[in-house]
């Protein structure tokens, strides 16, 4: 007998295993199985479980699915409990039927110790996660502005009392920032304004780190933006003008 004709019957053994293997992967409807794996999801009646084969597994509660907490080393003692208490990070037992693409538990049981432990790590993450996601965003705690004669970056004595009582406040709040913009009225040519808007920016800059005592680091150079959006037609006393805001991160307030 030749070698190819020992290699065919070989290769179709292996090819029919294979496909037996496939085919026992996925239960029929009806068949109960014991998932073993830890909660990714719950939404309403229905968790995921991912098991120990990293397969994440879609498991529907039902009012006759039982909740089991167990005690002890041999898990003989148990305690019945709320669907409620199922949420993510918490290791499970579940005996389910396989109903579709998914399954149908009977019964979901766990350990009283990772159950104490997924409490602690959804204590602690919940106000994790809110805080990473403001970072980054700010809150405004207070805003001034300063208006200016037409054509002059020079500070009135409303405007320097104004400031003071500003900067007063920044001193209260915890790593506070201050942001400004200068603005002009539509008078003269774009170019002129837009330096002008600047250099009005730089006035009160500098007045609240020399004069008002706020730390450099806490005061962000002034941004020049040129004719007011509310300008208008003419001179506009209104317009000619630096708004200043005292802002926090609040990421890095939620952790205070």
């Amino acid at each position: 007998m030749s070698i190819q004709k020992l290699r065919s019957p070989l290769i179709l053994t292996v090819a029919l295993a294979s496909a037996l293997a496939a085919v026992s992967a996925f239960a029929a409807d009806g068949d109960k199985s014991k998932i073993k794996g830890l909660i990714t999801s719950v939404q309403g009646d229905t968790i995921v479980v991912k098991d120990a084969n990293n397969v994440e597994q879609t498991i529907t509660l039902s009012p006759s699915t039982t909740y089991k907490k167990t005690k002890g080393l041999t898990g003989v003692v148990h305690e019945k409990v709320e669907q409620g208490a199922l949420i993510p990070g918490l290791p499970v037992t579940v005996d389910a039927v396989a109903a579709g693409s998914g399954f149908s538990a009977s019964e979901v049981s766990f350990k009283s110790e990772d159950f104490k432990t997924a409490q602690q790590v959804q204590a602690g993450l919940a106000p994790t996660t809110a805080r990473m996601n403001e970072f980054g965003k700010y809150e405004a705690l207070a805003t001034a502005e300063v208006l200016f004669d037409s054509g002059s970056t020079k500070l009135s004595g409303t405007a320097q009392s104004d400031l003071m009582a500003f900067a007063a406040k920044a001193k209260e709040t915890q790593d506070y920032q201050v942001v400004m913009q200068g603005f002009t009225d539509s008078t003269g040519n774009a170019e002129a304004n837009q330096r002008l808007s600047i250099r009005r920016a730089n006035a009160v800059a500098n007045f609240l780190q020399q004069k008002a005592g706020l730390m450099p680091g806490r005061v962000r150079a002034g941004d020049g933006m040129g004719i007011a959006p509310d300008a208008g037609s003419g001179s506009n006393a209104n317009a000619r003008k630096v708004v200043v805001k005292l802002i926090v991160d609040k990421g890095v307030q939620a952790g205070k």
